[in-house]
């Protein structure tokens, strides 16, 4: 592995290990730790896209396309030039055309009903969650980057690798705690709309505990190689 990628990758070690020690109680940071010292990067890759499918299939049920964040608009994202709520806005119209429907298909949908306002409400949190998701990554990896270009301009010693890396905590720390305070509000919202419709919360435990579970499944990745770099 690069020296560069090691940095990107060390960057997020350290906040599992930072974060065990300030606070052992932290579930998911113990549970990222567990991962990192007990799977190799191949196990956490497979077990991050099972975890994806969960939040894509959420997103099938409730008839959200599939939709594929572009480079720059994940720049906007990161940047804050692009609203979640614009984004999610996108993301609900990027629906196939009637007309381009291929023969039969057309009539079908035409056939449908449409969703429920209350249902319209529930996909509009769901593709919050997905631009949520997206945001996340793309300000950790602009952050991993910063890491690789100070480490790039320095002298290339382990001391200087360590030290860029936990220069960068205090920024992953406060931009998981963003991430946290945003997703709580999606899944409370999920929980009043599921409510008013007369259905049970197992949708939004599933989002809340794809969105827990991704966030221990990226910190191992990057402990794992953090502590075989």
């Amino acid at each position: 592995m690069k020296k560069g990628a090691k940095i990107a990758l060390g960057v997020v070690g350290v906040l599992v290990v930072g974060g065990v020690a300030a606070a052992a109680w932290q579930w998911n940071n113990l549970n990222a730790l567990r991962y990192g010292l007990t799977m190799d990067s191949g196990t956490i890759e497979q077990k991050l896209q099972e975890n994806e499918k969960a939040l894509q299939d959420a997103m099938t049920e409730y008839k959200i396309p599939q939709y594929t964040f572009s480079q720059e608009e994940i720049a906007q994202l990161t940047d804050g030039t692009l609203s979640t709520e614009e984004a999610a806005k996108r993301l609900l119209e990027a629906q196939t055309p009637l007309a381009a429907a291929p023969e039969g298909q057309a009539d079908a949908q035409q056939a449908a009903e449409p969703p429920s306002e209350v249902d319209q409400a529930i996909q509009e949190q769901i593709a919050t969650m997905y631009v949520l998701r997206s945001t996340y990554v793309g300000k950790l990896e602009a952050i991993a980057q910063s890491a690789i270009d100070e480490y790039s301009a320095g002298a290339h010693t382990e001391e200087n690798r360590k030290q860029v890396v936990y220069d960068k905590l205090d920024q992953l720390t406060a931009l998981e705690k963003e991430c946290d305070d945003q997703v709580a509000q999606v899944v409370a919202r999920l929980r009043e709309l599921l409510k008013e419709a007369g259905r049970d919360d197992s949708l939004a435990k599933q989002v809340e505990q794809t969105y827990q579970e991704e966030k221990s499944l990226k910190k191992a990745a990057y402990l794992e190689a953090f502590q075989n770099g």
